[in-house]
């Protein structure tokens, strides 16, 4: 029974890969702008470091949302739009993507009867897939996701794949992000033109590689940090001087990107962009061909970001970048394994040639496998107030 002083939205929450969301559909959910921001950060519990008044769970992993409707694009399937919802802060981005999340969407569109049938890819041999065109507002990008299906053309969630960070195992959602180069600032996959370029990080001048692949990203060898690179998410997370530079990085490269004219206030201002991923060789080669660990909203990455995955591999295939240094003789591979705190994330990436305008990398693949489970439905209330709010 529904409380009479509460107003109910309905919504779906998915689990994406390593980390989960909450799913709109857009027309429940006021237009764009500050009543949509006021209502998505009162159904998260945001601000407050535990969000214990709401759905999210006090983890940059959980405290997500997607926002999906019908496309209006030629050749587009559906509209995606990734929320990131600030926890202890009152920040909320829309102008990014997270590739975890974006491996439910083409699930959530078949499911919820969004699409059309288009005959699709499966990497299990004799599986039936549907493909899904989804258009990320965020990015402006396209992802194409190859969705298992069952015999009734629904959504088929079991299957024997399993990734890293996600106990059991699930069927295999292929995501494509080969379009998704200049994803944000639209310069290509080096936006500043520089394999290298050098901040001064309290200090101490840093090589970095700044690259713009399903989301900006900042690489730096961990060392230069003064981290090994090994470290666990929660240790990285507690070390406060690490995260103050981590921090002092994300505002310098924002100015770097003419994002920003004073650093030192980017990070109320955007929690989330750039990126930065610090990356070494592994500690036993056989695990993978490169250690990272990602930095997003004050804390270490639980496990990799999807996103932060395709612009790591993108940015191994580019010669002198902070990456290709680290990775070797790897770079020459057709997959990209990638060694996070809790697990490896394998991202598949061939090259077509140095064919862009700037006489860098195009890539004929530039994907990664992810599992996927609807885990409810149902309505989520926030106090009467809030009604206002509603959607048109």
């Amino acid at each position: 029974m529904s409380d009479h002083k509460s107003f109910g939205t309905a919504f779906t929450l998915y689990r994406g890969g390593t980390s989960k969301a909450l799913f709109f559909h857009e027309t429940v959910l006021p237009t764009p702008g500050p009543q949509r921001d006021h209502l998505l950060k009162r159904i998260m519990g945001s601000p407050d470091p535990l969000q214990i008044d709401g759905m999210g769970g006090s983890r940059a992993v959980t405290s997500k949302v997607a926002i999906i409707m019908k496309s209006t694009r030629e050749g587009i399937d559906v509209d995606y739009t990734f929320v990131q919802v600030g926890i202890a802060d009152d920040k909320i981005s829309y102008n990014g993507n997270c590739g975890n999340i974006s491996a439910a969407v083409g699930p959530f569109a078949i499911d919820e009867g969004l699409v059309d049938f288009r005959p699709g890819v499966s990497i299990d041999a004799g599986a039936r897939a549907q493909e899904v065109r989804i258009y990320n507002t965020g990015t402006k990008n396209t992802i194409v996701a190859q969705v298992p299906i069952d015999d009734s053309s629904a959504f088929q969630a079991e299957g024997s794949h399993a990734i890293s960070g996600v106990p059991g195992t699930g069927s295999p959602i292929l995501m494509d992000y080969r379009s998704s180069i200049g994803a944000i600032l639209s310069r290509g996959i080096l936006p500043t033109g520089k394999s290298i370029d050098i901040v001064n990080i309290q200090g101490k001048d840093i090589e970095i590689t700044v690259c713009d692949v399903a989301n900006p990203c900042v690489f730096v060898d961990a060392q230069d940090f003064d981290i090994t690179g090994h470290e666990s998410a929660a240790d990285l997370t507690a070390n406060m001087k690490w995260v103050e530079k981590c921090q002092e990085l994300r505002g310098k490269v924002a100015v770097l990107l003419s994002w920003t004219k004073d650093w030192q206030h980017w990070d109320q201002i955007s929690p989330f962009a750039p990126l930065p991923i610090f990356v070494t060789p592994p500690t036993n080669p056989s695990e993978g061909h490169v250690s990272a660990r990602l930095f997003l909203d004050k804390m270490c990455h639980e496990s990799m970001a999807g996103t932060g995955a395709v612009c790591t591999a993108a940015c191994s295939r580019v010669s002198g970048t902070v990456v290709n240094r680290v990775i070797g003789k790897a770079a020459d591979l057709h997959t990209l394994d990638i060694v996070h705190p809790i697990g490896v994330m394998s991202v598949c990436v061939q090259k077509e040639g140095n064919q862009g305008p700037d006489g860098l990398p195009t890539f004929r693949t530039l994907s990664f496998v992810r599992t996927a489970r609807r885990i409810m439905d149902g309505t989520v209330y926030v106090p009467k107030e809030y009604s206002s709010t509603q959607a048109r």
